[in-house]
């Protein structure tokens, strides 16, 4: 429980800058899910091509990378600035 408060802390105490970057970083995984969303609906409704399909699935595989790395990379950044200043 420690641990979960501590994180919770940290995040919530973020600087500005670092939530607008990642904010902008998890629009745009978000596009991109959405994308391979619609690709993935696509190959279910009308193709039924396996490339459709790796290409929908490696798209949102992608696309959650992204915002977890936006995420750790956000906090990662914000601790570096702090113990700069």
């Amino acid at each position: 429980m420690k641990f979960v408060n501590i994180f919770l802390d940290k995040v919530n105490n973020l600087d500005a800058k670092v939530v607008k970057v990642m904010k902008a970083g998890f629009v745009f995984s978000f596009i991109v899910c959405i994308l391979s969303s619609i690709i993935l609906l696509t190959y279910e409704a009308f193709y039924s091509l396996p490339t459709l399909f790796y290409i929908g699935i490696s798209l949102f595989r992608t696309a959650l990378s992204f915002a977890v790395a936006f995420f750790i990379c956000g906090i990662g950044f914000d601790t570096v600035q702090k113990e700069i200043n």
